[in-house]
């Protein structure tokens, strides 16, 4: 007998920024591509270096654009106010952060119970 040489079958188009081979090795290797969703939440430092950042150009704008007055110089109040503000602004874009978290974060499906609650 004779043996005929056959095309190999075809094979679905591979995916953008995937290995050639990838998928036959996975075959291969009896593991399977599994298609997963990506959590996008905030960068939380970024929130926070940005209130920082506000922080301080307002205490910028507000202290030397203020005469001096008898008690503190302009360096003084900007340091003041940079540190007041600083730390309130921070915590406020880490509020505004969690905040953004919450709205767009994925929730876990709820489970359901198997079995009878016990001890009550």
């Amino acid at each position: 007998m004779s043996e005929q040489s056959q095309p190999p079958p075809a094979q679905p188009p591979a995916e953008e920024g995937a290995a050639p081979g990838a998928e036959r090795e996975a075959e291969r290797e009896g593991t399977a591509f599994v298609q997963v969703t990506r959590r996008r939440a905030p960068r939380f430092r970024a929130f926070a270096v940005t209130g920082l950042l506000l922080a301080f150009v307002v205490a910028a704008v507000v202290a030397f654009t203020t005469p001096p007055s008898a008690g503190y110089s302009q360096q003084a109040l900007f340091g003041y106010l940079f540190c007041s503000l600083g730390l309130v602004l921070v915590l406020l874009g880490a509020l505004v952060a969690v905040l953004v978290d919450r709205r767009t974060g994925t929730r876990p499906e709820p489970r359901e119970r198997r079995g009878k609650r016990r001890g009550v």
